[in-house]
């Protein structure tokens, strides 16, 4: 196994202990509230598993780039470790958004976009694969992944449950408030860009994707 493998194996060891840290937080009725320590100023109470949870996020998000960057620059790029980089990343930002969703955090809409798109992504991608196309990203998508990392770190940190909001209300500190709103920004556009990216990748690959194979 080779450098950019290891950090994508490195990565995806990541994705359960930051789903585990996230979980045991007392953030609502659907967490398992086994470790109630905060960071407490004022409205603002951050749940210390999430503290961690977000550092090792931001450790994950920063390998993604360090093995694409050393798999160019060192030669070492290899279908299984694009497809291996690939699940690893899906695993982690998905992990990561379905429990946002649950703790309401993130609008379930949301959540239900960025999954399906990945997921149907995947599968396109597989198509292509079977027909001997390789799906290569472009930069919508690549833009798409870097804004959603930014917008999960944001939210890690700051989001209207960590300022005593209500998950009704629109005053100041509520989710519907417009600090809340603010904190979503980023997730709002990698929303959008998740949309438009994925009609890019079918767009371009349609000739491919829709052909009929010749028996």
């Amino acid at each position: 196994m080779n450098v950019p493998n290891s950090i994508s194996l490195f990565r995806l060891l990541l994705v359960p202990v930051i789903i585990f840290l996230m979980i045991i937080a007392p953030v609502n009725d659907n967490f398992y509230y086994l470790w109630n320590a905060t960071i407490s100023l004022r409205n603002y109470q951050l749940p210390i598993s999430w503290l961690i949870a977000g550092i090792l996020f931001i450790i994950a998000s920063i390998s993604d780039f360090i093995d694409g960057w050393w798999a160019r620059k060192f030669n070492q790029v290899t279908v299984f470790g694009k497809f291996f980089d690939s699940i690893a990343d899906k695993l982690l930002t998905n992990g990561v958004i379905i429990v946002m969703a649950c703790a309401t955090i993130v609008p379930i809409w949301m959540a239900v976009i960025l999954v399906l798109r990945d997921f149907i992504i995947d599968v396109v991608r597989q198509i292509l694969a079977s027909k001997g196309t390789i799906m290569a990203a472009d930069n919508y998508g690549r833009v798409k992944a870097a804004v959603q990392m930014v917008g999960i770190t944001i939210l890690l940190f700051v989001n209207f449950r960590f300022l005593s909001g209500s998950s009704s209300d629109n005053s100041i500190n509520d989710q519907y408030g417009i600090i809340n709103q603010l904190v979503l920004l980023p997730m709002y556009i990698a929303t959008i860009l998740s949309i438009f990216s994925a009609y890019n990748y079918i767009y371009l690959n349609a000739k491919n994707l829709f052909s009929v194979e010749k028996k």
